[in-house]
């Protein structure tokens, strides 16, 4: 979608075009549907986040001033209601015994593995990861998204790395530093 249709859809919004809300699901849903999952680590939710963040731009659509990317604007909404949601959690001291009981194949032990390593990750350290090295962003769109400078996700970004280097390195019950 170019930059003049993103505009025109987003004006057409502004007017309460379902039409144009729905061209803006078509584009962005599947990439804001991956990023909630691994933020969350639960599909179900993360579908709910997603439906969320579409009911928060119908009702704030205004709120979008058109000085960052849409997209920029979209993901932002999605990383706050994530975060939200992560907050109201409880803590489910079950998670990898379900992931085992629903029988991931060894074939996909490595992928297995580098998930749950992302999933151990800090929060914001685990967004600033996912948008830049999985969703690609630029550091300053993930800067924009998360509403920190630039020098916060490098960092987070770096130590991101680190991190998952060493867990990976030493295996799914070594120490995750």
């Amino acid at each position: 979608m170019d930059p003049t249709d993103e505009e025109q859809i987003i004006e057409r919004c502004r007017a309460g075009d379902l039409v144009a809300y729905r061209q803006i699901y078509d584009r962005y849903g599947q990439p804001l549907l991956r990023t909630a999952t691994r933020l969350l680590g639960r599909p179900q939710e993360a579908e709910d986040a997603v439906q969320e963040t579409f009911l928060k731009l119908f009702r704030g659509i205004d709120g979008f001033r058109g000085g960052a990317r849409f997209s920029t604007y979209l993901f932002q909404i999605l990383h706050n209601t994530c975060m939200d949601m992560l907050r109201k959690r409880k803590p489910a001291a079950g998670d990898v015994a379900e992931m085992d009981a629903l029988g991931v194949p060894s074939s996909h032990e490595l992928a297995h593995s580098l998930a749950q390593a992302v999933d151990g990750l800090p929060m914001q350290m685990k967004a600033c990861f996912v948008l830049f090295a999985v969703e690609q962003y630029s550091q300053e769109e993930v800067a924009d998204i998360l509403s920190v400078s630039v020098g916060t996700i490098k960092i987070n970004i770096h130590r991101a790395r680190k991190k998952l280097r060493a867990w990976l390195g030493s295996g799914p019950e070594g120490e995750r530093s």
